[in-house]
């Protein structure tokens, strides 16, 4: 039985949608951030006991009856943490052999007290909790602490996507270094995560359609969807940069599974066309938000489609291995600030070191909602309101974010056009049909960012 609300708790619920100049929360009764805490979070709880039973017998073969106690203690802790959410308990501090424990029990002895429990705290802290803890609970285990409880998802995502695989694939050779053909695929990119089943159900209406870009740009009639599209911005950017020794992107991940394929072709074009001497991705140290990509996912990804029956999509595969060999591309180093609840203009103060990486690129674009919402510090800023702002001054590097909608967090829309959304399509917010590619120069200056943060850095934050 789902256990329901203390009557303490409920009566600081408050039964509106969030209001405007303040941080998502799940106290307000009316935002997704509520609905996400009460419903979707138990849910997600669930299916990771569900993948675990279905995963018994297969690792019972590989760790024999040592397993059985790990079972029982994670599927309790799971329970357990389930309840204490749904009765909206204070946050607890970590205890184990968790690498990054003491940045967490920091963060979470500095929270004011009326803000260390799930609904009443930031939604982003709510969240980032939960999942901490739950990968905790395989950390501290025996037998499972580097079980990947998400994998099935992401490798079964990317396995029913052979056709729109097989089609991009094929319209991505041989393309031109022109803005057209870059714009393209960023569109592509950003859509991935949320329309590849159109992608793979596309009735093309001749075989020479299979290696159209412009046919796979207009499968759905995706670019009225795309609220602000700097792009060009973008582009610009890293022609500007043409000419020296290295030019370095940082690719912060979203998504496994095809959104990592788009990722990937995305990333083949900028080092074949020059435009990046390197780009460095920055992934996951643990499984997070269902499918946020691992190291792993990339190595498994990169030799799915070197094994592939088709001869183009294998040729893929083993060109990405070599640009991964040859260093083109690569793995940046794996760091915990990716998973944990700070949002990154704090980064400068809280990973200095991650922050003196970022400065060293000429780009850095970050990939989707929860990259977003960390961007913006899960705020509810007008929506108008420009993107740099919304910052608050963080800003190491030029930067691109390109996200679907998919909470109320958004900034740098046109006038007019959030109300106009609200009265044609109430769910715009949260619905994912709708993104943008937004785009900001860096505070760089010419002092040597790489020895010590100049004023300027600090000044901004």
């Amino acid at each position: 039985m789902t256990p329901s609300f203390s009557s303490s708790m409920g009566a600081d619920l408050l039964d509106v949608t969030t209001p405007r100049h303040s941080l998502l929360s799940g106290r307000f009764k009316q935002s997704f951030a509520y609905i996400a805490l009460q419903t979707r979070m138990p849910g997600i709880m669930s299916q990771i006991i569900m993948t675990l039973l279905s995963n018994k017998a297969r690792l019972q073969q590989i760790h024999g009856s040592e397993l059985d106690k790990d079972f029982h203690i994670i599927i309790e802790s799971i329970e357990r943490l389930k309840r204490e959410l749904l009765r909206d308990r204070n946050f607890q501090l970590f205890h184990g052999n968790e690498p990054d424990k003491a940045e967490w029990n920091a963060f979470i002895s500095e929270l004011p007290r009326p803000k260390r429990s799930f609904f009443r705290a930031s939604w982003l802290h709510s969240e980032c909790y939960l999942y901490r803890r739950i990968s905790s609970f395989f950390e501290n285990s025996k037998c499972l602490r580097d079980f990947d409880y998400f994998q099935d998802l992401k490798q079964e995502d990317l396995i029913v996507s052979n056709k729109a695989i097989s089609c991009l694939t094929l319209a991505t050779r041989g393309l031109m270094k022109d803005f057209k053909s870059f714009s393209r695929l960023m569109r592509i990119n950003l859509w991935s995560n949320h329309f590849e089943i159109q992608l793979s159900s596309f009735i093309f209406e001749s075989p020479k359609d299979h290696s159209n870009i412009d046919v796979l740009a207009h499968v759905a009639d995706l670019d009225r969807r795309v609220l602000v599209d700097e792009s060009l911005m973008v582009w610009n950017c890293l022609l500007k940069a043409k000419g020296e020794k290295e030019v370095i992107v940082d690719y912060i991940c979203d998504n496994g599974g095809f959104e990592l394929f788009t990722d990937l072709l995305f990333i083949e074009y900028l080092v074949d066309q020059e435009l990046a001497t390197k780009v460095r991705m920055h992934v996951k140290a643990i499984p997070w938000y269902i499918s946020d990509v691992m190291k792993h996912d990339i190595e498994w990804t990169i030799k799915y489609l070197k094994d592939s029956k088709e001869e183009h999509v294998s040729m893929l595969g083993k060109k990405l291995e070599f640009l991964m060999e040859s260093e083109r591309i690569v793995i940046a180093p794996i760091s915990h600030f990716w998973t944990g609840p700070q949002s990154y203009f704090v980064m400068v103060d809280s990973n200095v070191e991650l922050y003196r990486m970022l400065s060293q690129a000429q780009l850095a674009i970050f990939k989707g909602d929860l990259n977003y919402r960390k961007l913006l510090g899960d705020y509810i800023w007008d929506s108008t309101e420009e993107f740099i702002t919304c910052l608050r001054g963080f800003r190491p590097t030029n930067m691109c974010a390109m996200r679907n909608v998919k909470c109320e967090v958004i900034c740098g829309l046109p006038e007019g056009t959030a109300d106009h959304l609200m009265r044609t399509d109430p769910t715009w917010m949260i619905s994912g049909y709708y993104g943008v590619i937004q785009y900001t120069d860096s505070l760089k200056c010419k002092c040597e960012v790489q020895h010590s943060l100049c004023s300027l850095h600090s000044k901004a934050i």
